[in-house]
């Protein structure tokens, strides 16, 4: 696991190709999760060329408190998928997870019970804490099959999910197509935070992560960190911008 980490001022030069170096920019973290602001030293030999270093974390939530067999009817997969929606999560140890901010920030999760109470075992009273269903977990919707048909909760959900993104748009839940925009529209909001916070926060869900971090990419922000498909884990993205 990995944090953001100062370079030396004795090696550090104020460069987008240095600052951007993995070795730079990172160390091992003892934790399984570290959340932390940018360090000021990196921050002060950047602001010499009027930039800075802005990052975002995007974090999983936490197990449901739910339990999964190895084969499931059309209508129990269903249930699962609704379940899953509206149990609370698995107690976990918040030791696992280092908290180092000593800036004001606000931490945002999705309007999902797992991601809610992620947020609030992790962060506690330390830091408001607010819930969006923009930062929701794309829908997802069991095809129709017949009842006879059993088989692991993965199929279903593998078959579902893929010919959603194909273009199959059940009732109730959002097209493939509006999931992608309100992702790009959770970037762009995370992106507004990060400029005004320097470090933006969100507990939210692994596919919603993964679609944000594919929006940042594409607008040149960088990964340092990979691991936001994960419960608990943190994907970290940076980007140098210039001071206004």
């Amino acid at each position: 696991m990995v944090v953001l980490q100062a370079c030396s001022p004795n090696n550090y030069k104020a460069t987008h190709s240095s600052v951007y170096k993995h070795d730079s920019l990172v160390k091992q973290c003892e934790y399984f999760t570290c959340i932390q602001d940018i360090d000021s030293t990196l921050q002060e030999e950047l602001k010499k060329q009027n930039k800075r270093l802005i990052q975002i974390y995007l974090i999983r939530h936490a197990k449901p408190d739910i339990q999964k067999k190895k084969f499931y009817s059309r209508k129990q997969a269903e249930k699962y998928l609704y379940d899953y929606n509206h149990v609370p999560i698995q107690k976990f140890d918040t030791g696992l997870i280092k908290v180092n901010l000593d800036k004001d920030h606000t931490v945002y999760c999705s309007a999902l019970r797992r991601s809610i109470e992620t947020a609030h075992t992790i962060f506690k009273d330390n830091y408001p804490i607010i819930s969006d269903s923009i930062f929701n977990e794309f829908e997802n919707k069991i095809i129709k099959s017949p009842g006879f048909i059993r088989q692991p909760l993965l199929c279903w959900q593998i078959l579902s999910r893929g010919t959603w993104a194909l273009g199959r748009k059940p009732s109730g839940i959002e097209s493939h197509k509006k999931a992608k925009e309100r992702a790009s529209y959770a970037a762009s909001k995370l992106i507004d935070i990060a400029n005004k916070e320097e470090t933006a926060i969100l507990v939210a869900h692994g596919m919603l992560n993964r679609a944000i971090t594919k929006n940042l990419k594409l607008i040149g922000w960088k990964t340092i960190q990979s691991n936001g498909q994960k419960n608990l884990g943190a994907t970290i993205l940076i980007k140098i911008v210039d001071i206004n």
